[in-house]
This record gives C-alpha cells, structure tokens and sequence, in this order.
C-alpha cells in the first residue's frame, strides 16, 4: 500500500526505499496508481491527471492521461479547451498529442458524475532546452542520473 523502508533497495529517487507503493512513504502523497484503482473500484467521484509529479517539460508535445469514472473527460489547457475523450475499459481517457507553451501550462480535466461537475488541474512548465540537453523519455530512462528533475 505504501512505500517503505528498505536497506537493500537502491533504484529511484531515494536509496534504501521501496517505492513501489500506491502511496509515499511519509503517507501524504497518493500516487497515480492509487487513482487508477479509485477510478475503477470505487463509487467515489475521480478526475485525476496523472503525471503531475512531472512538473517539468522538455517536450512541446506530450501526452496526457486522465483517470476518471465519469462518462466523458474535458481537457483544456491555459484554458483552451483540447476535446472530449471517453474513458476506456480500464477508465482511461488519453489525448496523445497535447501542445505546451513555453513557460507555465494549467492542464484541467472536468468530467460530470452523478449530476455533478469535478475537475482537477494541475501545471507542468515547459522548458526547452531541458537543462540537460535530452528528451523525457531519455531522461527517465539514463540509469546515471542521480535525481529525475
């Protein structure tokens, strides 16, 4: 259920943790995929926009992926509205190719649910030059990167 402690674990951001749980290990944060399974086996309302974590951009286009129970999910982003996805199967509704401005970008998904409207937002900012010169992708997949920034 949570992270926890382990001396033996050195993988992810924090050596001797873990990190495989649905929420951290100080038990404040919840995961994405503790909002996949509250999504999908839960009567409690969900709109949540995964990846937030992820606040900084490197890529202009990235996708995004929003789980929620309702019937349809609205995506805007700075407040332009991008479309309306039906979720999937697994509660799922996924807009593949969603374009950011440089600097801060206010991602909102609104979904109806038994009569009532919820949303969640969140900002991811857009830089670049990355920093460290590479894409996302490769940056989460270089094993010599200390921290993922």
């Amino acid at each position: 259920m949570f992270d926890f402690g382990s001396s033996s674990r050195f993988e992810g951001e924090s050596p001797g943790i873990n990190d495989k749980g649905l929420v951290t290990y100080d038990r404040k944060t919840p995961k994405d995929a503790y909002f996949f399974y509250r999504a999908n086996w839960s009567p409690r309302p969900t709109v949540y926009i995964t990846s937030r974590r992820f606040a900084e951009r490197t890529e202009k286009t990235v996708p995004v992926k929003v789980y929620s129970n309702g019937s349809v999910v609205k995506l805007s982003v700075n407040g332009k509205p991008v479309g309306s996805v039906k979720p999937d199967d697994l509660k799922r509704a996924v807009w593949p190719e969603v374009t950011l401005k440089p600097g801060v970008n206010t991602i909102t998904a609104t979904a109806s649910i038994g009569g009532k409207t919820y949303t969640d937002s969140c900002k991811w900012t857009l830089n670049p030059a990355g920093g460290d010169g590479k894409k996302d992708s490769e940056r989460y997949q270089d094993p010599s990167l200390k921290k993922y920034k």
